[in-house]
C-alpha cells in the first residue's frame, strides 16, 4: 500500500476529535434530559416575550 499524504493524516485527526467531542456532547445533554436539569430556559422565554411585545407595539 502507499503512505498518506500529511494532509489526509490531519485531516482523520480533526474528524476522529470532532466526532469525539460531539459524542460527549449528546451524552451530556441526554443525562441534563434525563435527570431534569435541563430548565434554564429564561433566557429564551425573556426573549420571545421580547420579540412579542415588538410585534405587538407596531
Amino acid at each position: 500500500m502507499y503512505r498518506r499524504p500529511k494532509f489526509l493524516e490531519v485531516l482523520l485527526e480533526i474528524r476522529q476529535e470532532m466526532s469525539r467531542e460531539a459524542d460527549y456532547d449528546v451524552d451530556l445533554f441526554s443525562e441534563m434530559i434525563r435527570s431534569g436539569k435541563f430548565k434554564d430556559n429564561s433566557r429564551a422565554e425573556s426573549r420571545e416575550l421580547r420579540i412579542e411585545t415588538s410585534t405587538t407595539d407596531e
